[in-house]
């Protein structure tokens, strides 16, 4: 990891940590702040991990200092973190969807490959939440070994979004076939490439209808 990104996920702790300290918006907050990191680094399997990793040990932090009174903020900050996991899904759907279009520049064998990022989503949330509990203190340890056991017993959004958007990707793969041609590593960083293009622009559509809302309250008598 560079110094940029271990910086980038200092930031990522910090800012979360003060979202949740506030105890005002934080799905919202954290949601924001978490598809800004993974709009700005490379949309793989260990840099989301790392941001997840990063976002949850910001709200635990906040909520051990905190105590009882951020207690619910730690759930709230797990659920702005799947909304960005289901966002990232749809950006690493969209993005197989343009490169499977463009069959002379992509391998069938990097394409799968970026399924296999897009498929590994629900994993990094629910093993986010197995580390926060580990680490965490008495508070922070109960709040989340409750979301864990919930998400084994119920499933999650991330994990359901994730199943539809699969289904349809695996079918278009079949599709290609042997006909896509081997393109290699620089194939797939071009996959990532537009599926973070794809979830910066949803970052950005979001956050510009967070700051209407925000100009539409301050316009109110």
């Amino acid at each position: 990891m560079t110094d940029k990104s271990s910086n980038d996920l200092q930031q990522v702790r910090g800012n979360v940590q003060q979202a949740v300290e506030k105890n005002e918006n934080v799905q919202v907050l954290v949601r924001d702040i978490t598809l800004k990191a993974l709009s700005e680094g490379e949309l793989d399997r260990e840099r989301i991990e790392a941001v997840a990793e990063a976002a949850m040990q910001g709200a635990g932090d906040a909520v051990t200092e905190g105590g009882e009174q951020l207690k619910e903020s730690l759930s709230e900050a797990a659920a702005g973190l799947e909304q960005t996991l289901i966002q990232a899904a749809d950006a690493f759907r969209l993005a197989v969807e343009e490169a499977s279009g463009r069959v002379s520049e992509f391998s069938s064998t990097e394409l799968i490959r970026s399924v296999k990022d897009l498929d590994s989503l629900e994993d990094i949330f629910v093993e986010t939440l197995q580390h926060t509990a580990k680490s965490g203190g008495e508070i922070v340890r109960t709040i989340a070994e409750d979301l864990v056991t919930h998400a084994h017993n119920s499933g999650t959004r991330v994990g359901r979004h994730v199943a539809e958007n699969i289904e349809n990707l695996q079918n278009q793969l079949r599709e290609l076939g042997a006909g896509t041609a081997e393109a290699g590593e620089e194939a797939a960083n071009r996959v990532s490439q537009i599926a973070r293009g794809i979830l910066a622009g949803v970052g950005e559509t979001l956050l510009t209808l967070a700051e209407g809302k925000k100009g539409q309250g301050g316009n109110k008598p």
